[in-house]
């Protein structure tokens, strides 16, 4: 296993604004028994996504109810690195490549119990292609499509759209704040390469990811209008149906139940079908507004 997060990434006091609304998510899910068994938290490196990771992980492990900010001994020796049932694979080498080795060590220990938490976590930092290889990335579908029980994954990525499908679809995003937002809440930060690399792109996901939880929310309410809104408001380029993917996998953590179940099964929908629009060249408006009707009508009869 690669060495644990530095002291600078895990800074809760400065990076706290970020991750609160995050870890107000998980908790919930937590506390409804509705946590999925793989998360993939969506943000720029260095800024938040890490320290989300240990927090939640922390709360998967406790045994003193995974309350947020619990400082038991398991909860305190997460953070520190140093609790059995937690661990970090990161990229190896000059090409800093998560290798296939580490991941056929996860499958392996996996069926293990855990040895002292309710859950046995690793957290996997940069799953996008280019950083892990095709052949770890095949290996991890091994475990990843059924894990058991007692077993927790958490996926860090920056862009989720450079995931490949098979691993983006059996997991479970929630998007921390983007770099404009980051910048708006730490105005200090100075942040990595890819804050900047990343600002114009979060900042116009950010709102698509917007758009199409308002519509969702109208949705619920009875009225397609909105699913309309924001399928004209996102659905210009492919990424507009990985926006609305992640904007339903989002509120399928926080509401859970059945209705929860029929959005999973919209992310799913969305990100198979950003796949085929690239593939084929279709539109990816008359994608999106096909991917939220066809929802609509088979999930929300009543409404």
């Amino acid at each position: 296993m690669s060495s644990w997060f530095d002291e600078d990434t895990l800074d809760a006091q400065r990076l706290g604004p970020v991750v609160d609304e995050t870890l107000d998510r998980i908790a919930a899910a937590i506390g409804r028994d509705r946590m999925p068994r793989s998360l993939m938290l969506v943000g720029p490196p260095r800024l938040g996504r890490e320290l989300a990771a240990v927090e939640a992980a922390a709360m998967m492990v406790c045994r003193d109810g995974g309350e947020r900010g619990c400082s038991c001994h398991a909860c305190v020796r997460v953070r520190k690195g140093l609790h059995p049932d937690v661990a970090v694979l990161r990229g190896e080498g000059k090409a800093n490549v998560i290798k296939i080795d580490p991941i056929r060590d996860v499958v392996a220990s996996a069926p293990g119990r855990p040895y002292e938490g309710q859950a046995r976590v690793w957290i996997l930092d940069g799953v996008e292609r280019g950083r892990m290889t095709d052949a770890a990335a095949n290996a991890f579908l091994k475990v990843l499509e059924e894990p058991p029980d007692h077993v927790r994954f958490i996926l860090l990525a920056a862009n989720p759209s450079a995931v490949i499908g098979t691993i983006r679809s059996r997991c479970q995003a929630l998007a921390l704040p983007g770099p404009v937002r980051v910048a708006e809440l730490l105005p200090d930060v100075e942040g990595p390469a890819e804050l900047a690399a990343l600002g114009e792109e979060g900042a116009e996901a950010a709102a698509a990811v917007e758009a199409v939880r308002e519509g969702l929310d109208e949705a619920f309410r009875g009225s397609s209008l909105g699913l309309l809104r924001a399928a004209r408001r996102a659905g210009t380029s492919p990424s507009g149906l990985e926006a609305a993917a992640l904007a339903a996998a989002e509120l399928a953590t926080e509401i859970g139940g059945e209705a929860g179940e029929g959005l999973s099964r919209l992310a799913e929908a969305l990100v198979r079908a950003a796949e085929v629009t690239v593939a084929l060249n279709l539109d990816p408006e008359r994608q999106l507004v096909g991917c939220l009707m066809h929802w609509f009508e088979a999930e929300l009869p009543g409404a």
